[in-house]
């Protein structure tokens, strides 16, 4: 019988992390290597499945909810350590390294060989398959936001920007057919219904994304360039025939050649990291919460003190300033966590 993974669940806190043990589930008792302490096997591969599922559950808060894939993946490589073949940690860290992605450097290459190689065996079905619809619909977000930060008003900056986007897109592109490929092999395991509507929804977008290749882009000087091929890791294009006039020329930037400072940039960031965000709804969560008991303070003592005329006027346009104060970081408060909750639901 091939044993299983085991922790104590007497160990110390700070120690078990560095204590798994391997257990013999048919036998009827098993020891502690740290403590030496006798316990029943199903006990101690319980509280290993229970560590486990924390570890994955941080982790998908931290994408989830904090939206902060840098951490998330850490934290999924954090499980792989105990689990290399654990297909939740593996297609989380595909997940974190779309929304990784810059401008100028995307981590798409790198999602595919995981993908490539990630089973969903050793992870519920249904968890997985979720995770690949996830995946699909951030590439679709990268797409249109790194569209959006190459352009003005329809019309790329510069043939540097498309080219950057054209290697991108193949990326993309290449990413969403492993999908299509993963979702088709899952067709007599997976509901067929569910199934063929993610597949036909895949291969729209593929598409889509393939029709892009095929366009004609123009640049904010007028000129159209269209996409041939990819050379050692760089599109390679051809200038159309056609030409267009706009009244943009004044915009153009060569926003990809960072050796002249005094040039205006397209920012690298594509998804924001909202842990900044996070940090300050928390100490403005405490702030407002503090102003209000401090208004109602200054209001009991006001009442204490009304024979007092001078100290009572104080006491009281303190309350009122206190109050407005109070107001003004519980209005930025409620505006965070609204914010933070669209993410959430954009991202999950």
């Amino acid at each position: 019988m091939a044993t299983r993974k085991g922790l104590c669940p007497y160990c110390d806190k700070e120690r078990k992390y560095h204590h798994v043990f391997p257990v013999n589930p048919e036998a009827s008792t098993c020891f502690c290597p740290l403590c030496l302490k006798e316990m029943v096997p199903v006990l101690a591969i319980d509280n290993y499945t229970k560590l486990i599922n924390a570890m994955l559950d941080k982790a998908d808060n931290t994408l989830f909810v904090a939206c902060d894939p840098s951490t998330a993946y850490q934290q999924y490589a954090d499980v792989l350590e105990f689990e290399p073949n654990d297909a939740h940690a593996l297609v989380g860290r595909v997940l974190c390294l779309v929304y990784m992605g810059k401008t100028r450097k995307s981590y798409l290459k790198e999602a595919h060989i995981l993908l490539e190689n990630t089973s969903y065996k050793g992870c519920d079905l249904d968890t997985y398959v979720n995770f690949l619809k996830k995946i699909s619909f951030a590439l679709d977000e990268y797409d249109e936001a790194l569209i959006k930060k190459l352009t003005f008003r329809t019309y790329f900056y510069d043939v540097e920007c498309l080219k950057l986007y054209w290697v991108h897109l193949n990326d993309v592109i290449s990413l969403k057919e492993l999908l299509l490929e993963i979702f088709k092999k899952l067709k007599k395991t997976y509901a067929a219904q569910q199934n063929d509507l993610e597949i036909n929804m895949i291969e729209h977008s593929i598409g889509e994304k393939k029709q892009k290749l095929k366009t004609v882009y123009y640049t904010t000087d007028g000129k159209g360039y269209k996409f041939t091929k990819l050379v050692n890791g760089k599109a390679v294009v051809d200038i159309a025939d056609s030409t267009t006039e706009n009244k943009f020329i004044r915009f153009r930037l060569s926003t990809l050649n960072e050796n002249d400072k005094s040039k205006r940039y397209i920012k690298d960031e594509i998804f924001k990291d909202y842990t900044a965000v996070i940090k300050t709804r928390a100490a403005t969560r405490a702030l407002w919460i503090f102003l209000y008991l401090c208004t109602a303070g200054a209001v009991v003592c006001s009442v204490l003190f009304a024979s007092n005329e001078m100290l009572f006027v104080t006491l009281i346009a303190a309350a009122i300033l206190l109050f407005f104060l109070g107001s003004g970081v519980l209005a930025l408060t409620l505006h965070w966590n609204h914010t933070l909750r669209k993410r959430k639901l954009r991202i999950s």
